[in-house]
């Protein structure tokens, strides 16, 4: 450190030093009047000169004086980082197995590879086509008749191919409701010879999401679901409970074939533990999600069983937090269930993308998680965990590995104990501090509060600081720079985050010396150069565009996913006159940059044809597939010519009838694809009161609107309902406004030669997934 850089504490320190050595000669004359400078506090805001305490400065002050230079500081702390570095490594080894697996007994990755080649070899596989429902179920119907087979003496398997319609209403993504019409599931029961009182189940889903061949969501899954079962069932161990592998034929973000599973089935009774496949991505990292007290079973079965944890709280907090708008098909078991899971989740680039493909899937994740699942359930099946369900009701539990070899887990109460006592143990200490005598203690309150505020300003400038280029860089149109180069956050927010740090405690303890101790370095300037000269050379690269955010490489491909729906449009008034018609490809980007990216390459698509909201249809008059409008701000709308599906929806109103408690029913019925959304919204006066959906209860979407997504499988009746509409005073224009949305997803309704052509214009760091829909309004 230069000497003219120094704090006058710590010059004052020096020259005490060199008084008290006595030999040596005395100070220059400048450094004399320098050492007699008063101490300004700069806390108190005064410049009254400060008393040295027998024992209160010396410390701080000699730490400071004897701090390391910056270039010892910065290697130990690149040590520390690589040795940190090299834990978390470690860690990540025990996520995948080398060698040889599959013995006799084991659960073998190479035939759980291969059922999961053959079910994306299918193609996607979306609920209600000929793809999931026949091709999918027939495959799977087939295996697990080779896997009866072979099982051993000692077990009984049952198959039923179960199709259940339902409804229910969900808080998810704002709030909708759900009604599902003879969805597939494929459902297996091992148990017994003798049958069982208790079971655990597996869940998967085989079906995708429309362009995707689903590898990852959740094929990858239902391979290891029927390996697990094969391993299971030529097991000469005996089982003292039933397992039941449910093959799930509709996810659709919230599992409608599971509820009707939980609802409707009668083995869903001896269900008291439940494991849900959910592999979204292609890791394999497990996240163990808690959902209630029953979860002590699962948490306590994973820590005594699983080969090779990987489980944190931290994961499902985040979930429940609500900060994701997503979620794992657990919910529908936690909600109407009771039923706690546990779900695995890895590389979301490439989910519900083209790129979700088998090849993508390692052979060693997937032996980790086979190895896991069958020996989860395995304990579950042999012990008395099921039977004995009143010894784990101690609530939920806190869980955490380390370093990947082992599981931690205490209940919550432990954990809600032991944050109580750190939080006394620092007040009391805190508190006997502040009312020793000052002689004792010096000026610790003033100092401690002092270091606080410094503290709490340095993270909050540093947040400004962050939030202030972010937004720069986001109206120069460079946003997500990051997404395809992870370094670029680091260089960029995470150089500037420590440099204003460093900077507001550097500038802190020019004026008070308390802060001196907290750095190893003596000086740091270069320290705080380094990082600010990093930090503009990235904001620099970042402004020129050096960084693209997404990225085609098969390797490892980072797509842009871009929503196309060719829709045709028809707005009805209250005699049932059409009023307006119109058609066009609906464009939807799923990320912050819009279409900024798109529109060198395709110009057609610019901001000239944003969408604009109709303002008096529900939902702005679009048709979103599920309730996400409040997530997207920004939609564009290209003029094409009409659609014309070869099943075309149909929708008319049955009855309007008075009811005795004088609200207005009416009653609907709809025919069309495998996929509709359904919208309401009660105009002014008027009140939705009752439907015959859900729990009878309408739940509205964020904004107001109502929201009903509409599934059925390959054959389904028509769908008839009832709403309820409660009028306080007569308005001319009716008492509701209702839309209904078809989407052809599968087949050749899903295309047409605009939308293909469109398709073909769109660079290959994009994904765009495009499908037919109409969209039909009515007033009544």
């Amino acid at each position: 450190m230069e000497w003219g850089s120094e704090s006058a504490a710590v010059r004052r320190h020096r020259v005490g030093v060199e008084r008290r050595e006595g030999a040596a000669a005395a100070p220059p004359p400048e450094r004399e009047a320098r050492a007699q400078e008063p101490l300004v506090d700069g806390c108190s805001g005064g410049g009254r000169t400060r008393k040295r305490s027998p024992g209160g400065s010396g410390g701080a002050s000699r730490g400071a004086g004897t701090g390391l230079s910056e270039v010892r500081a910065a290697l130990g702390l690149a040590l520390y980082l690589i040795a940190l570095r090299t834990l978390v490594q470690l860690s990540l080894q025990q996520l995948v197995l080398r060698g040889a697996a599959g013995h006799r007994g084991e659960f073998d990755a190479l035939q759980a590879r291969d059922y999961l080649e053959h079910i994306t070899s299918i193609g996607p596989r979306t609920t209600g086509s000929p793809e999931n429902e026949i091709l999918t179920v027939h495959y799977l119907l087939e295996q697990i008749k080779l896997i009866e087979v072979q099982s051993n003496s000692l077990h009984k398997i049952s198959v039923d191919v179960q199709r259940p319609t339902g409804s229910f209403s969900i808080d998810f993504l704002g709030g909708f409701t759900s009604y599902y019409d003879n969805i597939t599931n494929v459902v297996v029961k091992l148990e017994p010879r003798d049958g069982a009182q208790h079971a655990v189940l597996a869940n998967c889903h085989f079906d995708s999401v429309a362009n995707s061949p689903g590898a990852s969501d959740d094929a990858v899954s239902c391979s290891v679901m029927l390996e697990v079962l094969r391993v299971l069932s030529t097991s000469s161990e005996a089982l003292h409970h039933a397992v039941i592998f449910l093959f799930n034929g509709a996810e659709e973000n919230v599992l409608q074939a599971s509820h009707g599973f939980i609802t409707q089935h009668p083995w869903a009774s001896l269900i008291r533990a439940f494991i849900n496949l959910e592999a979204a991505g292609v890791g394999g990292k497990e996240l163990v999600f808690q959902t209630g007290p029953e979860n002590p079973w699962l948490v306590q079965a994973y820590v005594s069983a699983a080969k090779h944890p990987f489980a944190s709280v931290v994961a499902q907090e985040v979930f429940q937090s609500g900060i994701i708008p997503s979620d794992t098909d657990f919910r529908i078991y936690r909600d109407f269930g009771n039923i706690p899971d546990l779900a695995f989740i890895e590389n979301g680039y490439i989910y519900h993308t083209k790129y979700d493909t088998a090849d993508r899937i390692l052979t060693d994740s997937i032996q980790r998680a086979g190895d896991n699942i069958l020996a989860v359930l395995k304990h579950l099946a042999t012990s008395d965990m099921l039977a004995a369900a009143s010894k784990y009701r101690h609530g939920n539990m806190v869980f955490f590995d380390v370093l990947g070899l082992f599981v931690i887990a205490y209940p919550s109460r432990i954990g809600s104990i032991i944050n109580y006592m750190v939080v006394m143990g620092v007040v009391l200490y805190l508190g006997k501090k502040f009312l020793q005598p000052k002689h004792k203690t010096g000026n610790y309150k003033k100092d401690f509060l002092c270091g606080l505020g410094i503290t709490l300003i340095s993270w909050f400038t540093s947040l400004v600081t962050v939030l202030i280029i972010a937004v720069f860089i986001s109206l120069i149109g460079q946003s997500l720079s990051w997404y395809n180069h992870f370094y670029v956050s680091v260089c960029l927010y995470g150089t500037a985050t420590v440099a204003k740090i460093i900077l507001i405690h550097t500038l802190a303890k020019r004026f008070y010396y308390m802060i001196n101790f907290i750095y190893l370095a003596k000086s740091t300037k270069k320290t705080m150069l380094t990082l600010t000269l990093v930090c503009a050379i990235t904001f620099l690269l970042v402004c020129s565009g050096t960084f693209f955010p997404y990225s085609s490489n098969p390797a490892n491909p980072k797509p842009k996913r871009v929503f196309l729906q060719h829709m045709t449009r028809t707005f009805h008034d209250l005699e049932g006159n059409a009023v307006k018609r119109d058609s066009g490809i609906w464009i939807n980007g799923f990320d912050y940059t819009g279409i900024s990216h798109i529109t060198p390459h395709i110009p057609e698509i610019n901001d000239s044809i944003r969408a604009h909201c109709e303002e008096n249809a529900p939902l702005c008059g679009f048709p979103w597939y599920l309730p996400v409008h409040f997530l997207i701000r920004k939609n564009w709308y290209l003029p094409a010519p009409e659609v014309s599906p070869r099943n075309p929806p149909h929708f008319r109103l049955i009855s309007k009838e008075q009811t005795p408690w004088d609200s207005i029913k009416l009653t609907f019925e709809a025919t069309g694809p495998s996929h509709m959304s359904f919208y309401v919204r009660a105009h002014k006066g008027s009140t939705l009161s009752q439907w015959s959906l859900g729990n009878g209860t309408p739940v509205t979407s964020k904004g107001g609107d109502y929201f009903v997504f509409y599934s059925h499988g390959l054959q389904a009746s028509a769908w008839q309902f009832w709403i309820e509409v409660q009028v306080s005073e007569e308005h001319p224009e009716g008492m509701v406004t209702v839309a209904i949305a078809a989407h052809y997803l599968s087949g050749e309704d899903k295309r047409s030669p605009q939308l293909d052509a469109l398709k073909e214009k769109f660079p290959d760091w994009t994904f765009p997934s495009a499908w037919v829909c109409t969209y039909d309004l009515f007033v009544f």
